[in-house]
């Protein structure tokens, strides 16, 4: 069986269009500069697989497809979920999912529980307040 030739730009676009955002934002997810990406464009994944850019990017898409995979979850609420930092190490100190992408230590399967961390929290906000935003549209017209 190949290898298919799946190019960095292909999974860039992916990524772009599942977070909705711009390739600047994947750049600080992944935490490297546009330029260092730009120059690995046109590359196949598997020639940088071994490079900074390429275990990055693959641990971004690893973490970005496995939340994807609940459709209730908007590219906004993924977002959060990336960046959250309110899973709790072992040395007491919390890290968020981008952080641990960037240490480069961690492998893509345990970038899961990261993220579950951070989607627990936000999802029980939401269950402890279950109530319109005050500053929304809702309490201006009742206010009215």
């Amino acid at each position: 069986m190949s290898k298919p030739n799946l190019k960095v730009r292909a999974i860039v676009d992916a990524l772009i269009g599942r977070l909705d955002c711009t390739q600047k934002v994947v750049c600080s997810f992944l935490g490297i500069t546009e330029t260092a990406l730009s120059i690995s464009m046109d590359r196949q994944i598997a020639e940088i697989s071994d490079n900074k850019v390429g275990k990055r990017l693959v641990s971004l898409l690893y973490i970005v497809e496995t939340l994807a995979r609940d459709q209730s979850l908007t590219s906004g609420i993924i977002k959060k979920v990336l960046v959250s930092p309110f899973y709790r190490q072992e040395d007491g100190s919390y890290l968020d999912v981008v952080s641990a992408i960037h240490m480069g230590t961690i492998q893509n399967d345990l970038l899961t529980p990261i993220a579950d961390a951070a989607l627990k929290h936000l999802r029980k906000s939401y269950e402890e307040e279950k109530r319109p935003i005050e500053n929304g549209l809702y309490n201006l017209s009742r206010q009215a």
